[in-house]
């Protein structure tokens, strides 16, 4: 597995562990990095080096029940930024730059509806949408598999856990199996497995480490994303970069145009790539992680 540095923890108000993983430039700009479905904050790691050029200090979360973060009492994705709030408390950081990514996004989203204050800038790449909202349903084209898994986790999540826990890789062979199997496309995706084999090896990893102590973590969030947010993408009034690759096969372009067209401050790039973009683009991307906007 990857060499990484130690993980640093606090303990929140009801006793749970928080953890997360420092990287980039120490002294930098403080930024909250919330990764995808799944995965634990071991993904920042492969954005070491580009937030170390952009001067930013990554702090690359464990959710929930990811990593070494203790699993949470069953609340909505709106009630979830008061972690992050005492996060910020215990680490004395005043305000903070939030990107999300893929499921991470959903999350960003809510720390900046409610955490407005404390949000120094705000990028989305990838990122999930309201799956129990008609509207974003409407328009983000939705396989019907996807479809299927979203409405699995909502009304079957034991067996949801187990199928996503036995179709995640967990050991180094089963990492380097699924990186040469994705390397065979002809997708962008395929071509980031190919020239940055390592890169795509530390987010397979994170997703390992996300079921480390078991299903129930990823589970717990995937329901929490189905289920309604305890907020409206619209009343989100924090000006969002959103990012998303034309080729994305995970989260279709659709639902990132379908965001944006909801969100009333953001600017949308919508470039050539694939669901690994914001790690083949890191240094546009963690451009807008400098402005300092409201």
């Amino acid at each position: 597995m990857t060499t990484h540095p130690s993980r640093s923890e606090v303990t929140v108000g009801d006793d749970r562990r928080v953890a997360w993983h420092d990287v980039g430039d120490p002294a930098g700009r403080p930024c909250l990095f919330l990764p995808g479905s799944s995965s634990s904050g071991l993904a920042g790691l492969a954005l070491d080096a580009a937030a170390k050029d952009a001067g930013i200090r990554l702090i690359a979360l464990d959710r929930p029940g990811l990593g070494r973060s203790g699993r949470a009492p069953v609340r909505r994705l709106v009630d979830w930024p008061d972690d992050v709030a005492e996060l910020l408390d215990q680490l004395e950081i005043g305000r903070v730059g939030v990107l999300g990514h893929s499921a991470g996004g959903a999350f960003a989203l809510a720390v900046a509806y409610r955490l407005t204050d404390r949000v120094s800038a705000t990028v989305v790449c990838a990122g999930s949408g309201p799956y129990s909202e008609e509207w974003f349903r409407d328009r983000a084209r939705m396989s019907r598999t996807s479809r299927m898994y979203y409405g699995m986790a909502l009304r079957a999540p034991t067996v949801f856990g187990r199928l996503m826990a036995s179709s995640t890789p967990r050991t180094q062979k089963g990492i380097d199996r699924t990186i040469a199997l994705v390397a065979r496309g002809s997708s962008p995706d395929a071509r980031f497995a190919r020239e940055q084999p390592e890169r795509m090896r530390i987010s397979l990893e994170a997703v390992a480490d996300g079921f480390r102590d078991g299903p129930e973590g990823p589970t717990d969030e995937a329901r929490m994303i189905c289920s309604p947010w305890g907020f409206e993408v619209a009343d989100v009034q924090a000006h969002v970069e959103w990012w998303h690759g034309e080729q994305d096969g995970n989260v279709h372009p659709a639902a990132g145009r379908a965001m944006a067209a909801r969100l009333p401050h953001v600017t949308a790039h919508f470039v050539d790539g694939g669901h690994a973009l914001l790690f083949e683009r890191s240094g546009p991307i963690l451009e807008g992680m400098r402005a300092d906007r409201p």
